[in-house]
């Protein structure tokens, strides 16, 4: 079992989202020994078209769809703060347990939750197996500006009736100047990212890490994004979880030498 004497123990650890995600992270990384430094990197922003977005909010909490697409814990946060209620007949899948688990905490039950690697094809290749657009009823795809549509675009190519949300946008956030500091200065061990946004972001603002500086991806398709942008990725984690992420960096017996203890970075 993970404890004080993990890998992460006496390690400084960037967190790059606030809020309740960043401050549950957190928490998770101190009963581990480790210190997490929050810093957010992006955060969520009004869509540009908030008229379109609070008409599909109504259609939605008046029970207009059979099923709910969430791609993020993010897009919950929204329907949070707009006061929105999931009625009882309308189903949710989820992109992966991080956003089942901010369904739940909303009050909602999650019908579907993809197997495996927790990305929009493996969400709609899964889901649509054995359903059939007569039977289905119609979806309402929630997603950021940044997502792709690819969820959207299959249930249209395969007959589904669909409607896209766009429930927000991802919009940069400027470091405090001594957490730039520290990770220029090599004193942040550990790097979490967890999107490419994240990326692009710690890219423009701390354009080059210390070669020390242990970069965590939250998958594999963020570490494919986070090469391309000339990061070198020290350990993907399994599953797109911020909790495995964390857990298999901390785990003294998985994957042995792959990861280095945070004083041999220093």
């Amino acid at each position: 079992m993970s404890g004080p004497t993990g890998r992460l123990h006496g390690a400084r650890v960037l967190i790059p989202r606030g809020g309740d995600w960043g401050a549950r992270v957190a928490a998770d990384l101190a009963r581990r020994g480790a210190e997490g430094v929050v810093a957010p990197l992006i955060a969520s922003a009004p869509p540009r078209d908030l008229a379109a977005r609070d008409r599909a909010f109504a259609a939605l909490a008046d029970g207009a769809y059979a099923w709910l697409f969430v791609t993020s814990a993010a897009a919950v946060e929204q329907l949070v703060a707009a006061g929105i209620r999931l009625p009882a007949r309308t189903q949710v899948a989820a992109v992966g347990r991080a956003t089942a688990r901010a369904v739940a905490d909303a009050g909602g039950e999650v019908s579907f939750v993809p197997v495996g690697t927790s990305s929009a094809a493996a969400l709609i290749a899964q889901w649509r197996t054995g359903r059939s657009p007569a039977t289905t009823g119609r979806c309402l795809v929630l997603r950021s500006d940044l997502a792709t549509a690819h969820i959207s675009d299959e249930l249209e190519m395969r007959g589904f009736a669909v409607d896209v949300c766009i429930g927000y946008r991802t919009v940069g956030v400027d470091l405090d100047p001594a957490v730039q500091h520290a990770l220029a200065a090599g004193d942040i061990d550990v790097v979490l990212l967890t999107s490419l946004s994240v990326g692009r972001e710690l890219r423009r603002q701390v354009p080059g890490l210390p070669a020390g500086t242990l970069i965590a991806s939250i998958g594999p398709g963020t570490t494919a994004d986070a090469t391309a942008l000339g990061y070198t990725v020290g350990y993907t984690a399994a599953t797109q979880s911020i909790d495995a992420l964390v857990a298999e960096l901390d785990d003294t017996d998985r994957h042995p030498g792959s990861t280095p203890h945070p004083e041999d970075l220093r």
